[in-house]
């Protein structure tokens, strides 16, 4: 009975290990399918084997294929073989070297669509293009339909990505549409300055990814870089930063903690993406040479107060005092055009004469009484 128990046992566990090895498998195997839109502005990325073939599939016919490196029947030179029939919707490739790329174009409906092609250790095995108004039955709920990016929703996600640490546990509802991965990437600024992205989350309501970046200086001068200047690079690809929470300066021997978002991302930019940081440093000074002098405490700006300071002369009332006086004469003898007005300026010689006279000769003595 007990060897009966115990074979029962070993069944059931060995049972059980199949099952959670299948579980696994069939994860790992759903990665090996890749859904993509079809989108003429980013080239889609399309991971290929040395050891297997990608077949790629597309809504319409392909009218035309244009590459190099790509060959039915491959030489030394090319990098890829290549599988296609003329009128089909669909065509298959395959790495030739360990490590190799290559882009190619392809028309569909009269329009050119940009691929690129690298050889990887995990191949997609199907890649499968829909057009651009497609949506998938899994994309028609609701709750999952993309919102637009405003500023504060983006301002919002940057908030919460903040508080990420915190809120897993207290309210773990609140990343339930996110794609979250801890990569912890480190990336070289050169002189001594590091950045690690440390968190990448992506909220697919609002189609944005938040990168929560940590900047190690560990050099002995400040570094100064422009907040507007981060881009984000996956593969030959760059993408601009639309929103960025940072101080634009980490002290000597001190770290710094930044987050950037790039809203609009395409289908293919997930969170487990290689990803590499762009900064741009800034070497000038942040006054260019430019210097002024503060006012006092107690200043208050008037007409005088503003003119005494533009200028060393004297006062603006002073001066049209002084004109005003110079000016005086001009417009007298400009309103003496009578000969009056002449006669009263001009008084005659024999006044003056007399006048003189007058002064000179004494005065007659006083009578204090008209009897004396």
């Amino acid at each position: 009975m007990r060897t009966s128990l115990a074979i029962f046992v070993e069944l059931a566990v060995s049972m059980a290990c199949l099952q959670m090895h299948g579980y696994a498998q069939d994860d790992s195997m759903k990665n090996r399918i890749a859904r993509a839109t079809l989108n003429q502005n980013v080239p889609a990325v399309i991971r290929v084997g040395t050891n297997g073939v990608t077949s790629l599939e597309f809504p319409y016919k392909i009218e035309a294929i244009d590459s190099y490196g790509f060959s039915p029947t491959p030489s030394t030179g090319d990098g890829f073989q290549i599988w296609y029939t003329k009128g089909a919707n669909f065509f298959s490739v395959r790495a030739l070297k360990p490590g190799v790329t290559g882009n190619l174009t392809v028309v569909l409906d009269q329009k050119v669509y940009s691929l690129f092609f690298q050889e990887s250790s995990e191949p997609s095995f199907v890649a499968i293009f829909e057009p651009a108004a497609a949506v998938r039955p899994e994309a028609r709920n609701d709750s999952k339909r993309v919102e637009v990016a405003t500023p504060a929703a983006v301002a919002g996600l940057i908030d919460k990505a903040k508080s990420y640490s915190a809120l897993r546990t207290s309210s773990p509802e609140l990343f339930a549409g996110c794609q979250i991965v801890e990569p912890e990437k480190k990336n070289s600024f050169g002189n001594g300055v590091e950045a690690i992205i440390h968190r990448i989350m992506r909220d697919a309501s609002l189609d944005s990814v938040v990168f929560d970046v940590g900047i190690d200086n560990r050099s002995s001068k400040d570094f100064l870089y422009d907040p507007e200047g981060f881009q984000v690079r996956v593969n030959d690809q760059v993408y601009a930063v639309s929103k960025v929470d940072a101080a634009g300066i980490v002290k000597a021997q001190t770290n710094d903690r930044v987050f950037l978002v790039v809203t609009g991302t395409p289908s293919d930019f997930m969170p487990e993406n290689d990803f590499n940081l762009l900064a741009r440093e800034v070497t000038a000074s942040r006054t260019n040479g430019t210097s002024f002098n503060e006012p006092p405490h107690d200043f208050v700006p008037t007409e005088l107060t503003v003119g005494r300071a533009g200028q060393q002369s004297a006062p603006l009332l002073s001066t049209e005092h002084h004109l005003t006086k110079q000016e005086a004469p001009k417009v007298a003898v400009n309103q003496a055009g009578s000969k009056k007005a002449v006669k009263k300026t001009d008084p005659k010689p024999q006044n003056k004469e007399k006048d003189n006279v007058a002064k000179n000769q004494k005065p007659p003595p006083r009578k204090l009484f008209g009897w004396l």
